[in-house]
């Protein structure tokens, strides 16, 4: 796996100037000044005092005197100009691993002119030079464009956990492979063809010499069940257990084998699944992707726990959705992987995004006194005055000109977005003080609409054209 390189020209040129350097004892204010300005958004505690603890153990030759797992630690610093406009800490592990704990660039810098770029491309030239097999860090879900800025780069996001560094804010946990089996030298992709009675005897060496990894009883008979179902396949029938099988060569070699089979409910399993390596089984991933487009809304699969094996799957995007002890052979683990069709990244997937800014904001509100201060009329007030300010941006605009605002001016769009977040926050908190689920009163709103309106009869009608049922 390696760090994508931008051959965009004009980023090369931003690039060049930017200077990474040692951070001083000069820089300990503007360093103090962005971790505190960025982190004080989703994470909790002393910041300028984390500053102060990563610029001292910098200082003070790269030992950190209370860090139990760390072996050094270094701050860089990026500069424009003259001006410091980003901060980088790492920290070396015992392990042989190394956690970029934080990366900040100030926000009148980011995307502009590669700082973010460059201190990371710097972290991965120090990882090699300390001979690291893994660069690794956290990023906080609300902050969904730098983890785009991450993933975008090579990383990878392994997991996330809720609440762990803020109540009601989910952390997702990357990672970056200095040393992988993906190499940079161009290889021929595998060649996807569905089974074939010729293809047997491959097809069952495969099978029986990989699979026992993890599952007992792969032998004669289970390849024999298994083609016997890809034979089933025409009868499109669920409770037939019929299967498909393709397998995927490269350079006429068999490297992997993928079995899908549907489940009543219209999830797919991907059983077996097997491939010679992580490449081969990202490769087969992607394969079993596009086949999923159009026939099922869900893969997934049940594979053994193995380091190569859980990159692959988070590499692609798929979720770790459970552990299933002995289930397969007795004395070992096996993991079961699942992708939805149309998911492209993680932010978000496994998290209700909404109720935990919703106990974010009623923790916002509780902290400053207001909760006392509140009441059923005020607050719904407080929705339609909010809703009045957004109406009010909006007022004197045709609907041409709004297009044309929101396509070419950041600003107006993000007035919009302003303006619609606070009747947001106070919808919340008007359903707090009543005492109801906002979006359980919303799921039951939609169902009597869903009655109301059928598709047959107001499909294409607008404001007051159909006839709604009493």
């Amino acid at each position: 796996m390696t760090v994508q390189q931008d051959t965009n020209e004009t980023l090369s040129e931003e690039l060049d100037r930017i200077v990474i350097r040692d951070a001083t004892e000069a820089d300990r204010a503007v360093i103090q000044g962005l971790l505190h300005g960025s982190l004080r958004r989703n994470y909790d505690g002393d910041h300028v005092a984390q500053a102060d603890r990563i610029i001292d153990a910098h200082l003070g030759g790269g030992t950190d005197p209370v860090g139990h797992f760390s072996k050094t630690q270094h701050v860089y610093v990026a500069e424009a100009g003259g001006e410091v406009v980003g901060v980088m800490n790492i920290a070396e592990k015992r392990q042989g691993t190394m956690k970029i704990s934080p990366l900040i660039v100030n926000p009148d810098f980011r995307g502009s002119n590669g700082a973010g770029s460059a201190l990371l491309a710097k972290s991965v030239e120090v990882a090699k030079e300390r001979g690291i097999r893994q660069l690794y860090g956290t990023v906080a879900e609300p902050s969904s464009w730098i983890e785009t800025f991450y993933l975008n780069r090579g990383w990878t996001c392994g997991s996330q956990s809720n609440s762990q560094y803020r109540p009601g804010v989910v952390e997702h946990a990357i990672y970056y492979d200095i040393d992988s089996d993906e190499s940079a030298a161009v290889r021929e992709p595998l060649k996807f063809e569905e089974y074939s009675p010729s293809k047997y005897e491959e097809l069952e060496r495969f099978l029986t010499s990989r699979m026992d990894a993890f599952v007992d009883g792969i032998d004669e008979d289970f390849v024999r069940a298994l083609v016997a179902g890809h034979e089933r396949r025409s009868s499109r029938e669920v409770e037939s257990k019929y299967k498909e099988i393709y397998l995927g060569y490269a350079s006429d070699v068999l490297s992997s084998v993928v079995a899908f089979g549907p489940k009543k409910g219209g999830a797919v399993k991907l059983m077996p699944l097997s491939a010679t390596s992580r490449s081969a089984l990202r490769e087969t991933l992607r394969f079993a992707q596009s086949w999923a487009e159009g026939r099922t809304h869900k893969l997934y699969t049940h594979q053994h726990v193995d380091p190569a094996v859980v990159t692959a799957f988070q590499s692609e995007m798929w979720t770790l959705e459970g552990l299933l002890p002995e289930a397969y052979s007795a004395g070992k683990v096996a993991a079961q992987w699942g992708w939805l069709v149309g998911e492209t990244t993680h932010l978000g997937r496994n998290s209700d995004r909404l109720k935990a800014y919703t106990e974010r904001l009623l923790t916002f509100v509780h902290n400053r006194g207001w909760d006392e201060l509140e009441e059923a009329r005020g607050l719904a007030m407080a929705v339609g005055g909010e809703a009045g300010e957004l109406l009010a941006e909006l007022q004197w605009l045709s609907e041409p000109e709004v297009v044309e605002l929101l396509r070419t001016e950041r600003e107006f769009r993000n007035k919009l977005s302003f303006e619609a977040a606070d009747i947001l926050n106070y919808l919340i908190r008007f359903a707090r003080y009543c005492d109801f689920d906002l979006i359980e009163a919303a799921d039951k709103k939609l169902a009597v609409n869903i009655d109301r309106f059928p598709v047959e009869e107001v499909h294409g009608l607008k404001g007051k054209r159909y006839k709604a049922k009493p």
